[in-house]
């Protein structure tokens, strides 16, 4: 095992603790509405987006997407640049329990074979992405970023959309 995927795993441990709070008390009824007057990234359209990574992260560093693999729909429904859109009826997306699970499960298998990850893979370029490697360089750099604070940023929005809701904080 090498340090720097000790590193970043340890930080995942508490980020991973936010993420599950934020679910609780949460009606997953209204999981996938936008508050009124709110433009924002509902609680489905979060964890259906972050569970997407995983299996990216796995891709870029060549190893098999296992437990990361989540249904292809989720690509179309929840990549980068893909509108958030309020789904009051569920005829949109997956359920909150669905993503939620995919997303629990695909950062957890992503996390195990992170801390098993030498570092000499870690300092390597990043290989497959031209978008990733010019934002990142190393695969332990971009790790370090779908990881932590890719993940942080978006329970950001859903701590932000509890808040609107009426919900209290959990952070």
């Amino acid at each position: 095992m090498g340090q720097v995927g000790t590193l970043i795993t340890a930080g995942y441990n508490r980020v991973s603790a936010l993420g599950g709070g934020l679910l609780k008390d949460m009606d997953s009824s209204k999981a996938a509405c936008k508050p009124e007057g709110i433009d924002c990234n509902h609680p489905v359209f979060v964890y259906g987006h972050l569970a997407i990574y995983p299996q990216m992260v796995m891709g870029l560093i060549g190893k098999e997407l296992g437990d990361t693999a989540v249904p292809e729909s989720y690509t179309e429904l929840f990549t980068h640049g893909a509108e958030c859109k309020d789904d009051s009826d569920g005829s949109i997306y997956p359920s909150l329990e669905e993503v939620s699970e995919h997303c629990t499960r695909a950062y957890a298998a992503l996390v195990e074979t992170v801390q098993g990850l030498d570092d000499d893979l870690m300092f390597k370029d990043i290989e497959g992405s031209e978008g990733f490697k010019n934002a990142f360089g190393t695969n332990g750099a971009m790790i370090n970023f779908m990881v932590n604070d890719h993940t942080m940023f978006h329970y950001g929005q859903v701590s932000t959309w509890r808040r609107a809701m009426g919900l209290a904080s959990v952070m």
